[in-house]
Parts: C-alpha cells; structure tokens; sequence
C-alpha cells in the first residue's frame, strides 16, 4: 500500500454551493470499550442484539449481532451507522444470525491510522466486513449481504472479492461501482458534497463543518424531501450527527469519497477478472431518488440474475422511510 496519497481527478471539480452549504464535524475516532450485553441496548447498537469487535489491519471493527441460523450482514450508508437497521434487523433474527456492522471510521468502529490510498477503498471495507464474519464463524459459509448507500458499494465489492461465499445480495440507492462516479460528473449540483469533499485543499472540508454538524449532515438528511418521498426521523437524525460528532468521524467519512474513484474501478478490474456475479440479487431503489436505476445499472453489467424494486412513494432513506416494504423485498430475495 503506497504511502503516498493519490488525489483523485475529481478533486479538481469545484462547486461554489458546496461552500456556501459547509457545515459538519470532526477527525479521527478510536472505538473503545468492550463489547455490551444484549439487554444494555448500549449506545450505538440496535436494541436486543449483543455487541462485539472484530480486528483488521489492527483496527477494532464494531458490529452488533442477534438471532440463529445463516448469516445476514447488513451494511449502512453514509451519513448513518448501523443503527440505520433497527427496524429492519430484528425481523429476520428467527431464521438468520443477524450481524450489522459500523464501518471502518464510523460508528463505534475504529478508523485508520492513515489516509494512504486503501486505508478507506472499498475493497479495504470489504475486508474488515470478512473479518467480522470470520471471528462470528461464517468465514467459510454461505452469507446473505444487504447495503444500502455507501453499505451498497461495500456488499457488491464484498461480493466481488469473496463471491463463493455469498448466497445473495441486495444492493439499495447504491450505483454500482464506477456508475456512482458517471453520476456525479453529470449531477454536480444534487451531489454538491462530493465537489465539497474533493476540493483541493486538504482538511478545509473538514474544518468548514467542525461545529456545525448538525448543519452540514442535516442538509444531507432533508435535501430531497420537499421533492417527494420522507428522510430519517428527527431523533434518529439526531444519533447520526452525535455519531459524526465523534473527533475522526467526518474526516473517515469523507475519505470514503477521496479514495472512490480508484477503489471502485478496482472493484471494477475486480468484477471483470471474475466474470459476471451469479448470485440472486436484489436492486432496490426509491421512486424519488434512484428508483429502478439501481437494478437496471446491476443487470446491464454486474450481474445475471437481478430483481429490481422501484419503491414507491419513498426517497434515498429507505430504510427509515419505508421498513416494512424494504423486508419484504429482503425477505422475497432470500427465499430464493
């Protein structure tokens, strides 16, 4: 892994909105403490499942965990942490182990020592999921795996990498690989936080949204509400911005994006070195923001055999806006 940071391309975009709108939090959070009982319901976990910690890369990897039977990871977004799955998670703790992972940075989840590229690839995320269902004893088992946002990226670069192990695989508000990238290019404007994060200077991001998190992630949260479709709860916005609050979590959160360019085209060189994936897959989007574009992009040339939801009447958050409709695709998915 080379030492040297690489600056991707689209740093050298530039949106003066994204300036204008700064506003949100912090640098370099270690995850401490042991993990919690089931019935603490500790800050940070979903209520009713136990907390642990796997290490990768010498880094403690936070997940929350319930249930019995085949394992089912579950991978949040950004700006969110696993508690983006406590509605959806306990529903299926009575046929499957259920395993919700902070990724790396965020949440109660250790963040790199450095910011050389790899230190927040996808791939690199990839495997500190590896490690989680390692240590949990699904290393070699067939697993289920459902993200949603930058949870998405991390499912399809763990399906990649790892494909003879994953029975299914659900991909939600997420363009696959390098599609993510194509959007950007050609939506500067509803994406205005990647030109904010990419921009030329290293660190003044993070210095404009210091203090002022719950403006900066709020905006995130209600940017396409009045369009149609809802956003996260007040009191579940409000465990997010405590959570990017955290000294470190909003520069881990903004390395996601400075290293995407080059990870998702590994992931790409990934993808083609192994061919189309096999695996049932489930491309879910919300009629409001990405709808049936999710599985489209997936069938078109990811993957063979795709189901695609266009969900409606919802946004880009899912998994809050509309839980019990996000099951039942999950649900119909796995019995597959």
């Amino acid at each position: 892994m080379s030492a040297i940071r690489t600056k991707p391309a689209r740093r050298k975009r530039r949106l003066a909105a994204a300036l204008v709108a700064a506003a949100t939090a912090a640098t370099l959070f270690t995850a401490s403490g042991g993990p919690a009982s089931a019935s603490s319901a500790a800050p940070g976990s979903i209520a009713g499942f136990k907390d642990g910690y796997a290490v990768n890369d010498g880094l403690r990897i936070h997940y929350a965990v319930a249930g019995h039977g085949p394992a089912l990871v579950l991978l949040h977004g950004w700006p969110e942490t696993l508690q983006a799955w406590d509605t959806v998670a306990p529903a299926f703790t009575g046929d499957h182990t259920v395993i919700a992972v902070d990724l790396r940075g965020l949440g109660l989840s250790q963040a790199a020592d450095s910011d050389a590229y790899g230190s927040y690839s996808a791939l690199t995320l990839a495997s500190d999921v590896h490690a989680v269902v390692g240590k949990l004893g699904f290393g070699d088992a067939k697993i289920d795996v459902a993200g949603h946002d930058w949870g998405g990226a991390v499912a399809l670069a763990y399906a990649a990498r790892y494909r003879e192990t994953v029975a299914h695989l659900a991909v939600m508000e997420a363009p696959p690989t390098t599609d993510y990238l194509d959007l950007v290019a050609a939506l500067p404007d509803k994406l205005w936080w990647d030109s904010f994060i990419n921009g030329q200077q290293d660190g003044v991001a993070e210095q404009l949204v210091a203090g002022r998190e719950k403006t900066f992630y709020g905006s995130i949260y209600t940017r396409d509400a009045a369009g149609g479709g809802g956003e996260p709860a007040p009191a579940q916005q409000k465990k997010y911005i405590a959570a990017y609050s955290r000294p470190g979590s909003t520069h881990a959160g903004f390395e996601y994006f400075r290293q995407q360019d080059t990870g998702e085209r590994e992931v790409d060189a990934l993808l083609a070195q192994g061919g189309r994936l096999t695996m049932p897959v489930l491309g879910l989007g919300g009629q409001y923001s990405m709808g049936a574009g999710i599985g489209t992009d997936l069938k078109k040339r990811i993957a063979d055999d795709v189901t695609t939801v266009d969900l409606a009447g919802a946004n880009h958050w899912v998994l809050e806006e509309q839980p019990a409709q996000v099951t039942a695709a999950l649900k119909a998915l796995f019995a597959r």
